[in-house]
């Protein structure tokens, strides 16, 4: 098979050129709030490193590009929609932006491609509509509402059809009152963090910034293969400890560091942490 033949059927070129040709963009704008919802230490670490990721880690990314595209061709600014804007404003001297993916009837949308299926809202993107909420309202959009749609990808019919629990739909909507004050607050906290890091001064990422589970503790005899049982506390672990057994704790592993952060080969943090030293986070 000649190297054509064999890119051809792993990687078509049409796929691999959408995935380089990246046209994001945060404007005339120091921070996004994407961005701003992301770990400060990456800002610092993108200052000064290249960011190395799979060829294939941006597909999930070209889906949303995709689906974001599509609706976009479908709204209707004669009955009040607005679609893919990206508006600004400044805080503590910083002039921030954010994308609003959706907008009518006073609520802000966002759009967002998930695995699995969505019981609640994640944190982030509640978060992340709430700010892009308070952009709208800065620039005279009247806002009474914020709200998430999920595309859940790995939606089934079949199980939609046969599971009386299951979801009817591939999509999932989470709608939420726009409270501005939170929203302030969480610009002022990550304004400053990566204005900070900016200047040389990050602060490390947190074990939910890292997709970290806490630690479990397993109660075991010294040389076994196998724990007796694994305690999620340290306390549970001392209490059912007998004689000749010992505690092993077991370190969660940092999913998002392990298998999507592009930024771990420079990463203080992580090297420290992979060497088994604790870390201030």
């Amino acid at each position: 098979m000649s190297t054509f033949q064999t890119q051809l059927q792993s990687f078509p070129s049409p796929f691999a050129r959408a995935l380089s040709n990246d046209k994001y963009s945060k404007g005339d704008s120091q921070f996004s709030v994407t961005q701003l919802l992301s770990p400060p230490q990456r800002t610092f670490l993108k200052l000064q490193h290249q960011e190395v990721s799979s060829p294939y880690g941006g597909m999930m990314a070209l889906l949303g590009t995709a689906i974001h595209n599509i609706l976009e061709e479908n709204v209707r600014p004669e009955l009040g929609e607005k679609a893919e804007e990206r508006l600004f404003t400044e805080f503590i001297g910083v002039k921030v932006s954010g994308q609003i993916d959706f907008y009518e009837n006073a609520t802000v949308m966002d759009y967002k491609v998930t695995g699995g299926i969505q019981e609640a809202a994640k944190r982030e993107h509640y978060l992340q509509v709430q700010m892009n909420g308070l952009l709208a309202k800065r620039n005279g959009w009247e806002v009474n509402n914020v709200g998430i749609m999920y595309f859940q990808r790995d939606w089934k019919q079949l199980q939609s059809l046969n599971n009386p629990g299951y979801p009817k739909t591939p999509f999932k909507s989470f709608v939420h009152p726009f409270e501005e004050q939170e929203a302030i607050d969480s610009f002022k906290v990550t304004v400053s963090d990566h204005l900070a890091a900016s200047l040389g001064s990050p602060r490390e990422c947190t074990k939910s910034e890292k997709w970290q589970k806490p630690d479990t503790y397993a109660v075991m005899k010294p040389g076994a293969s196998r724990a007796t049982r694994v305690y999620d506390s340290l306390s549970e672990a001392k209490d059912a400890l007998k004689a000749g057994q010992i505690i092993q704790t077991r370190a969660s592993e940092r999913t998002y560091c392990e298998h999507f952060c592009g930024l771990k080969h420079c990463c203080p943090q992580y090297l420290k942490e992979s060497q088994g030293l604790p870390s201030e986070a």
